[in-house]
């Protein structure tokens, strides 16, 4: 906020929205960079794919209700009520160390697949990914991204891709071709058919048939993978590793709803941009210092009530910065823990529960 502003403090709640609404353009642009520049420098995915590691990425893009008075803000898919006016937000996210690498605001109508290009492309000039990285990137990506179009210019650019097909109309048109006894299954109520490849996707690829039972009703729902995955992965793995995607789109509603972007709204667009990009920022400092403690195994919503919550009074003297956090502090070990990753000193007393430093 310091870099993207010039504020070195914001004193309460109103400050901080009456900063949001001050942001432009070019304020959001000069953010999004300190943002990259941040990420660039602790992110374990970006430090992964410059060590040439095979690194999965999902875009996931999700609804952010608002007024209609709001700018950039109209009737669009959305999970809230409908009819509900809403912008939607882009954000590409790497599950394995939990950690968005961006975050990019639209206009409610904005389907997911116009931006694509645009987001892929930014990512590529700010992170530096040369063919040669971008070769070791899996895209998983819902039907909304897979038209043939847009994953032949995912497979041009280098990248390897996992994305569900865009039409449930051509999936079940295919259905009707397939001999009952062709089916093998993916689990207890969902099957799958290798299929031939699709001719409009010139790079080489698998396509894979896929229906579930429907829950409600009788019959099945159609849709159809298309993978570029190694030929050694067996087809029932491009299945499954396609439906781990469903957790990915809980983590990022978790975001929303646990760090309250969910509920907080801004009349311009940059300043709801601005809002976002700071989320996403407090998000990866949550993910970064949990690393630190040494309990990756809590959720983000554990974490902020478990760890981040722990009451406590802090003082400040001619010796420093002294915090009492109580004789009983349920993750004791790993702040003590903590302390050597830290630039200045820290020291914890476990008998008086005092967490101080020089």
């Amino acid at each position: 906020m310091t870099l993207a502003v010039g504020r070195e403090s914001l004193a309460d709640q109103s400050l901080l929205s009456q900063t949001l609404d001050a942001f432009d353009a070019q304020t959001v642009a000069k953010l999004r960079s300190n943002m990259v520049e941040l990420v660039s420098q602790r992110s374990r995915t970006l430090a992964r794919i410059r060590q040439r590691k095979d690194t999965i990425l999902d875009l996931d893009m999700t609804d952010l209700p608002c007024s209609a008075l709001c700018e950039g803000a109209t009737k669009g898919r959305t999970t809230a009520r409908r009819g509900c006016t809403v912008r939607q937000l882009s954000v590409p996210y790497n599950h394995r160390y939990r950690e968005p690498l961006d975050a990019f605001l639209h206009t409610g109508n904005t389907n997911c697949a116009v931006p694509l290009e645009q987001i892929i492309t930014y990512l590529e000039e700010s992170y530096g990914w040369e063919r040669t990285l971008r070769e070791k990137i899996i895209w998983r990506l819902d039907s909304g991204y897979g038209s043939d179009k847009k994953l032949s210019w995912l497979m041009r650019r280098g990248y390897r891709v996992v994305a569900k097909g865009l039409s449930g109309t051509r999936a079940a048109n295919w259905a009707r071709n397939v001999p009952a006894g062709d089916w093998r299954p993916v689990g207890s109520t969902q099957d799958y058919v290798e299929l031939p490849r699709i001719p409009s996707i010139t790079s080489p690829h698998r396509c894979l048939l896929v229906r579930t039972e429907q829950t409600k009703s009788e019959g099945y729902r159609y849709s159809y993978l298309i993978s570029t995955l190694k030929n050694w992965v067996r087809p029932k793995g491009h299945v499954l590793f396609y439906n781990q995607r469903q957790g990915i789109e809980k983590e990022i509603q978790l975001i929303k709803s646990v760090l309250g972007l969910k509920h907080k709204r801004k009349h311009s667009f940059t300043g709801m941009e601005a809002l976002a990009l700071l989320t996403v920022m407090a998000n990866l400092e949550l993910v970064w210092y949990r690393r630190a403690l040494g309990l990756d195994e809590l959720g983000i919503k554990r974490f902020i009530r478990d760890v981040i919550k722990t009451p406590g009074n802090a003082t400040s003297g001619r010796s420093g910065i002294r915090v009492e956090l109580g004789p009983e502090i349920k993750y004791f070990q790993a702040l003590n823990n903590w302390k050597p990753q830290i630039a200045l000193p820290l020291y914890l007393s476990e008998s008086r529960g005092i967490l101080y430093k020089n």
